[in-house]
């Protein structure tokens, strides 16, 4: 038996203890006087069993702090969910259920007091997560955390000490060493992740999440620092950088902006006003970070490898329509219609003398003086 199942399992099935017994006081009370017992045992089911999913459903949306909630906020709630239960009720059933639950806490606030889950309460999901989630939960926690907005991160944090532990405790598929056995490489050369300031993220995420605008102070290449009011747009996560697009003040122009650059951000109670028809994917294709020299323009690329250089492309076609022939010496000729882009150079470029770029002409003729400038550069 892994170690910490047993107590996994209690975990799991406490609730369902609590709660039962909290269901069946109130159903020791119910009064048999009245009809058949067969009647009075149908309807005294139906009470429980509505019970039983009332006190499920209030337990859900009891935050974790530092979010609390009151009794009348909870009355709300349930009042949609299709309960009738009064504040009184709902009072007496934290209680109960308080008493057994440690996790679940009161505040000392006198008029409205406030309910929530401590910081370290375990999770009480049902279904309970299984190893496939947990995994799932696990690698979203290492690949893609940065993507995450703070306040996202902290709501999900319970979700992946969940996974953790289901993991390492109970995980009979051999999910927790996954971890240990897959890694990502890149084919570009690896860089530090630039240094982003602390308190930053947590406001440009929080201007970009509720559409409101932030003043930021700006570290210029040039070595001064500028302050702007900034309308953000969107985020571009770019190897190592991650860069802000917004516009600045009243202008309509979106620029984008290194993150590790900011010195100080706050944010503003003003709404953000994004320029008309904006579309992220719309701000690349017309230039933004070189990724495309024309917009939508497409080109017919032919190119020869050498014999190893372009083997891969059979595996990983450049498009659907690519063609690939084999020469006599071994040499492979690909043709393919591709975008025309800063980053198609950059992955021509990176196999050096193993390519020769047949055409279109004018990429040829591109690549031509490139390589006359590097013969300069080296003195040949």
């Amino acid at each position: 038996m892994p170690p910490g199942y047993l107590a996994d399992v209690c975990r799991k099935n406490l609730l369902f203890v609590i709660l039962s017994s909290i269901v069946k006081q109130d159903g020791d009370k119910w009064n048999t006087h009245q009809g058949s017992w067969r009647r009075v045992l149908s309807q005294r089911k139906k009470i429980m069993n509505k019970k039983f999913l009332r006190l499920w459903t209030m337990l859900r949306y009891v935050p974790r702090f530092p979010g609390k909630t009151t009794t009348r906020g909870l009355k709300d709630v349930l009042a949609k969910k299709g309960f009738d239960v009064t504040q009184r009720t709902i009072q007496r059933d934290l209680k109960a259920l308080a008493a057994v639950m440690p996790d679940l806490q009161v505040d000392e606030e006198k008029d409205y007091p406030g309910w929530f889950w401590t910081k370290e309460a375990r999770l009480l999901d049902l279904p309970a997560m299984d190893s496939n989630m947990a995994l799932t939960f696990q690698l979203a926690d290492h690949f893609l955390r940065e993507m995450f907005p703070p306040s996202v991160l902290k709501q999900l944090k319970p979700y992946f000490d969940s996974a953790q532990n289901v993991l390492q405790t109970v995980d009979n598929t051999g999910y927790s060493h996954w971890g240990e056995r897959v890694r990502i490489l890149s084919r570009t050369q690896p860089l530090i992740p630039a240094t982003i300031q602390e308190g930053v993220i947590p406001i440009v995420y929080e201007a970009l999440f509720k559409g409101l605008q932030f003043r930021g102070r700006y570290g210029r290449r040039d070595g001064d620092e500028a302050e702007y009011d900034l309308h953000p747009l969107g985020l571009i996560f770019r190897e190592s950088v991650v860069y802000l697009v917004a516009t600045v003040w009243n202008y309509k122009d979106p620029r984008h902006f290194a993150l590790h650059r900011f010195t100080h951000c706050a944010l503003l109670d003003e709404k953000a006003a994004p320029p008309g028809g904006f579309d992220l994917d719309k701000y690349l294709a017309e230039g933004s970070f070189e990724y495309c020299e024309t917009e939508g323009e497409m080109i017919r690329l032919k190119a020869q490898f050498s014999d190893w250089a372009g083997h891969h492309l059979y595996d990983t076609p450049l498009s659907e329509n690519q063609k690939l022939t084999e020469g006599e010496e071994g040499e492979l000729l690909v043709e393919a219609t591709v975008k025309e882009s800063a980053q198609l150079r950059w992955w021509l470029l990176g196999f050096g003398a193993s390519v020769e770029v047949l055409g279109p002409e004018a990429l040829r003729e591109e690549f031509v003086e490139i390589i006359e400038e590097l013969g300069e550069r080296y003195g040949l």
